[in-house]
C-alpha cells in the first residue's frame, strides 16, 4: 500500500513520522514523506522518498524574528508571525501537500499539517491518521498547552481547549476553505479537530505513559503508543550512531557532565548564553556537554576545561546515559530521550510543547522547568542543584528504566495503522 506521510515543522515535528515511515516501509509499504524542505535530506538518509512541504522551518526559527519570539516566549506572537508565513504560502502548501498525498491508500499526518491533510483524505476518500506529541485535543486533565501549564479545574482545562480550537480555526479558515473548493469539497465553519473527533479519526498519541498517564477522557481512537524515538539500524542510516572521537574522549576522561542543548531551537546570543554556562558550571562544580544544534554556539570556543561545545547531530542514547542532568528546551523528542536515559531533566521552555514537558517533569519529581525567557546565572545554578537532588536521580532513574524497556511503540503505531488500510 502507499502510505503518505506528511509533516511541518522543526526536526522534532519530522522525525516521529521518519520512525514511523522506516517501520511501514519494512512491512513493504511505499512510503512517502513530505517535510520541512531543510529537513528533505533528513527524509533522504533514512531510505524514505522525500519530498519539500511548505516553506524553509530553519529559516523562520534563525530569522531576528524568530530568534526573538522565541527568547521572549511570546506565544501569542510567535503563534501570530507562524500564522502570518502559513497564509503568505498557503499556494505552496496546498501544491506540496497534495503532491506528496498523491495516489496514497492512507494519509499520516503530523499536527502542523493536519488541515490540509484532512481536506485531501475527504477529497480523495482514504483513511486519516494524525499523530500527536503531546496531548493536543479537549481533555479535562490539563489545558491547553499554548494557553497554560497551571493546574486548573477539569471544567476549565477543557474551556481552554475548546477556547485555543476555535481562536486557531479562524486564523486559517479561509485559506482551507479555499484549498477545499480547489478540491471539489463543500465549504466548512468548524475547526478540523471538531470535524475529525465527530467521525473518530484515528489520532496516535506518541508520548509514554509512564509521563502522561491515560487520561480517562480520551476515546479508544487516541490511544497512548510511546515515543517514537529512532532505533539502531536508523540512526546508522541517518549517520547519527556514533559519537565523534574528540568528545568521545571527553566524556570518558572525567566525571559525568551535565548536558546543555537547545535542538532546532535558535539560540539569541549564545556568546553570553555560553559565559552564563560556564559560570555557572564553576558555581556548581561540575562538566557540561553543550550540544550546539541550529544554534551558533559551535562558532564560539568555551573557556575553562568544564566547558565543551560538540557540533552536528548527538545521539542522545549514547550522550545522555554518560551525563547527569539533560538542560534542553523540553521539545518531546529531546524529552523522551533524557527521561529514558534516566537523568533529570531541567526544561528551559521556549514555545508549543516546550511548557507543557517542563510541567510534567516537575510535577513527576523528575526534573525542573524554568522559561528560557526568564534563565539567568542564578535561575540555571538554583535549577541544577534542584535537580541533582537524591530523590530527583531516583524518580529519574526509576522512570527511566520504565521509559527505556518499552521498545514497541513503533510497531503498535504500524499496526494501528494497517487496520486503517482498506481491503
Amino acid at each position: 500500500m502507499r502510505i503518505a506521510l506528511v509533516a511541518t515543522g522543526s526536526r522534532g515535528d519530522a522525525q516521529p513520522l521518519v520512525v514511523l515511515g522506516d517501520e511501514l516501509s519494512r512491512r513493504g509499504h511505499q512510503v512517502v514523506l513530505g517535510v520541512s524542505p531543510n529537513l528533505v535530506p533528513f527524509g533522504d538518509k533514512a531510505g524514505l522518498t522525500t519530498f519539500p512541504v511548505g516553506p524553509d522551518s530553519q529559516q523562520f526559527l534563525e530569522s531576528p524574528d524568530g530568534q526573538r519570539w522565541l527568547a521572549a516566549g511570546d506565544v501569542m506572537a510567535l503563534t501570530q508571525a507562524l500564522g502570518k508565513i502559513v497564509h503568505d504560502n498557503a499556494a505552496l502548501l496546498d501544491a506540496d501537500t497534495l503532491r506528496v498525498c498523491d495516489g496514497a491508500d492512507l494519509i499520516v499526518t503530523g499536527s502542523l499539517s493536519e488541515h490540509r491533510a484532512a481536506c485531501v483524505a475527504e477529497a480523495h476518500g482514504v483513511p486519516l491518521v494524525c499523530l500527536h506529541y503531546a496531548p493536543m485535543r479537549p481533555t479535562g486533565a490539563y489545558p491547553n498547552m499554548l494557553i497554560t501549564t497551571g493546574r486548573l479545574p477539569r471544567r476549565r482545562n477543557l474551556a481552554t481547549h475548546s477556547m485555543f480550537q476555535r481562536l486557531y480555526w479562524r486564523s486559517m479558515a479561509q485559506d482551507i476553505n479555499t484549498f477545499r473548493a480547489g478540491l471539489g469539497l463543500a465549504p466548512v465553519s468548524t475547526p478540523t479537530a471538531t470535524r475529525l473527533a465527530a467521525v473518530g479519526t484515528l489520532e496516535l498519541q506518541a508520548y509514554h505513559s509512564a509521563l502522561v498517564p491515560d487520561l480517562g477522557d480520551y476515546p479508544p481512537h487516541r490511544p497512548i503508543i510511546g515515543f517514537l524515538a529512532p532505533d539502531h539500524e536508523l540512526r546508522e542510516r541517518l549517520g547519527e550512531l556514533e559519537v565523534d572521537p574528540e568528545t568521545d574522549a571527553w566524556l570518558t576522561d572525567g566525571e559525568p557532565p551535565v548536558f546543555v542543548g537547545f535542538g532546532s531551537m535558535p539560540v539569541t546570543d549564545p556568546v553570553a548564553t555560553l559565559d552564563m554556562i560556564t559560570t555557572v558550571a564553576d558555581r556548581v562544580g561540575t562538566r557540561v556537554l553543550v550540544g550546539a544544534g541550529w544554534s551558533r554556539f559551535g562558532q564560539h570556543q568555551a573557556q575553562g576545561d568544564r566547558v565543551r561545545v560538540a557540533t552536528g547531530v548527538l545521539n542522545y542514547d549514547r550522550v545522555l546515559s554518560r551525563c547527569r542532568v539533560a538542560v534542553h528546551h523540553g521539545g518531546s523528542g529531546t524529552v523522551a530521550a533524557s527521561v529514558a536515559a534516566g537523568i533529570p531533566t531541567f526544561v528551559c521552555s521556549l514555545v508549543a510543547d516546550n511548557p507543557f514537558w517542563g510541567a510534567r517533569v516537575e510535577q513527576l519529581g523528575i526534573g525542573v522547568h524554568e522559561r528560557f525567557a526568564d534563565l539567568d546565572q542564578d535561575r540555571l545554578e538554583t535549577g541544577l542543584r534542584r535537580a541533582m537532588h537524591p530523590e530527583v536521580i531516583t524518580r529519574s532513574r526509576a522512570i527511566g528504566d520504565t521509559v527505556r524497556a518499552d521498545t514497541g511503540a513503533a510497531g503498535r503505531a504500524a499496526d494501528l495503522i494497517e487496520s486503517k488500510l482498506p481491503d
